[in-house]
């Protein structure tokens, strides 16, 4: 009969934690990180995300910088503040033609000069929505433009979507809430 040792259980153990906390796009830095897809839709999101991401930067590396592309089951969200028309264009067209892809939903505001007073509110958010013991905001992403913020990811309910939206409102500054949370 065959025995495990102790060190290779270990081993096994640690290799299996560090898989999921790779898997994890914010690995283990609020408590558990958690994401409500599976490891598959992760990667394919992934993947869909990287494939749209890099067409565009083929097209134009500055203005590629300025849409930020996410996936969530295979749904593109392209969310930027840019003035070129053409370009916001190409990056729905791109992503609707990527292989998999189920749909394509774009936010798109006029570029401006706000850049640090949106990064400010950015943190002030991501601050409010940590410090949130009744929700899990490690799968809440968000985009500050203008003072508008865009969330987006997955949440465990539609209660912690509603919690989520309410808390970003309510931090200073925030002109607009425009939310993309989906629950499985």
């Amino acid at each position: 009969m065959n025995f495990i040792s102790k060190s290779t259980i270990c081993l096994i153990v640690i290799v299996c934690a560090m898989i999921n906390i790779a898997w994890t796009p914010w690995g283990s830095i609020y408590e558990s990180a958690r994401d409500e897809r599976s490891v598959v839709d992760q990667a394919a999101d992934k993947q869909i995300s990287l494939s749209i991401k890099a067409k565009l930067a083929d097209r134009d590396k500055g203005k590629a910088l300025k849409v930020h592309v996410y996936c969530f089951l295979r749904h593109v969200y392209l969310v930027g503040a840019i003035d070129d028309t053409a370009f916001r264009s190409f990056a729905v067209a791109t992503a609707k033609a990527t292989e998999d892809v189920k749909k394509v939903t774009k936010y798109f505001v006029r570029e401006s000069d706000t850049m640090t007073s949106d990064l400010e509110i950015a943190t002030r958010v991501r601050a409010k929505l940590v410090a949130e013991e009744d929700l899990s905001s490690t799968q809440i992403e968000n985009e500050v433009m203008n003072g508008e913020v865009v969330m987006l990811g997955m949440v465990r309910s539609k209660a912690d979507a509603r919690l989520a939206i309410k808390l970003t409102k309510s931090v200073e500054g925030v002109r607009k809430v425009t939310s993309f949370l989906i629950t499985p």
